[in-house]
């Protein structure tokens, strides 16, 4: 009897403690990220934190230092709008007008310091109205011919 309470209980505080680091998962998928008025509000607490922003890049914003891989540029929600810093190669398609998510950290500067941009792109996919792969769609744009 008093080996199967043992037991019992052992089982039970696994049972939680697996219930916990659930949750605590859950919770941090769930805040996927912050917009800049949220971070613009908390920016003083969040300072040197780890942290994801989300918004649209503005246009004219964007300042490409292509010898340094060095990238400024704003993020907007439509209210406030966060400088950016970004140090490495950007994806693709992050353009401006078009949403991003970077992750990094708000320096003492005032500055969101981004170690990741995450471009955000439409959720919808249509393929050409005529149903066929364009010729060359495989190759570098320069073997296609595209100028």
């Amino acid at each position: 009897m008093r080996r199967t309470k043992r037991f019992v209980i052992g089982g039970l505080v696994i049972l939680a403690a697996l219930a916990y680091i659930i949750y605590g998962g859950m919770q941090e998928a769930l805040v996927y990220f912050k917009m800049p008025s949220e971070l613009r509000a908390e920016e003083k607490s969040l300072q040197g934190r780890f942290v994801r922003m989300g918004g649209m890049v503005v246009k004219g914003s964007l300042n490409k230092d292509l010898q340094n891989l060095t990238y400024r540029f704003d993020l907007t929600d439509g209210n406030t709008s966060f400088p950016v810093f970004f140090k490495g190669v950007p994806p693709d398609l992050f353009v401006e007008g078009k949403g991003a998510v970077v992750e990094g950290r708000i320096g003492s500067d005032g500055v969101f310091h981004a170690s990741t941009i995450m471009a955000k792109h439409a959720e919808d996919y249509s393929p050409h109205a005529d149903g066929k792969v364009p010729a060359n769609s495989f190759l570098p744009a320069k073997e296609a011919g595209a100028k």
